[in-house]
């Protein structure tokens, strides 16, 4: 494993390289891909355009808010949630798992770490898997790439994770730094921590 610290450029973002092994991506997409997905018309959230499998919890995008507990994170995950508190890359177990499929042609718009941020602890993580990938950082007028490798961790928190708005795009091929990356099916996982199910709204 190899730990860039981006916060001379972004207070709270760091990648961590090589955060699994070939052979434990390989072992991920395997029972991912045995499990349900859905999205793309399929409950729950079937308004994503994308396909999507979550675990821990049900966290509805249509909602901004937490629908149901489903229990533990699923057992082939046991190794890299061990790996998370071992490093010290969350304060507390994270009790969520998005698991995101982007096939080639297929980002995400720019966004806070997630839009109800009051929902999820201060900590997220996001492993990619099967793809490198640029995510873009953008406040105000300010605008930061960070190459996310195949099997790379990008860990968010501060300022990464409560104050810039970040995004990947649907190129095909992008070029940071002279260097060409040629995009193809990305899974993600996402880490996070369910600290509330629903934010309360004032009335006065």
């Amino acid at each position: 494993m190899n730990r860039i610290d981006y916060s001379h450029r972004i207070d709270g973002l760091i990648v961590i390289e090589n955060a699994v092994t070939e052979e434990e991506e390989q072992y991920l997409i395997e029972w991912t891909d045995k499990g349900r997905w859905c999205g793309l018309g399929v409950e729950p959230n079937p308004e994503l355009k994308r396909r999507t499998q979550q675990y821990g919890h049900l966290f509805s995008y249509r909602y901004r808010k937490v629908l149901e507990k489903y229990g533990p994170l699923p057992d082939y995950t046991a190794f890299f949630v061990d790996r998370i508190m071992e490093y010290k890359w969350m304060p507390h177990t994270p009790n969520h798992l998005l698991v995101n499929e982007y096939n080639a042609g297929q980002g995400i718009m720019p966004h806070i770490a997630v839009d109800a941020p009051a929902l999820f602890g201060i900590v997220i993580l996001s492993l990619s898997l099967l793809s490198d990938c640029l995510m873009k950082f953008t406040r105000d007028n300010e605008c930061v790439d960070i190459v996310l490798p195949r099997r790379s961790l990008v860990i968010l928190s501060r300022d990464a994770r409560y104050k810039y708005k970040h995004s990947i795009s649907k190129d095909l091929v992008e070029v940071i730094d002279g260097d060409t990356i040629h995009r193809d099916r990305r899974v993600s996982f996402t880490f996070r921590e369910i600290i509330a199910w629903e934010v309360k709204e004032e009335i006065g």
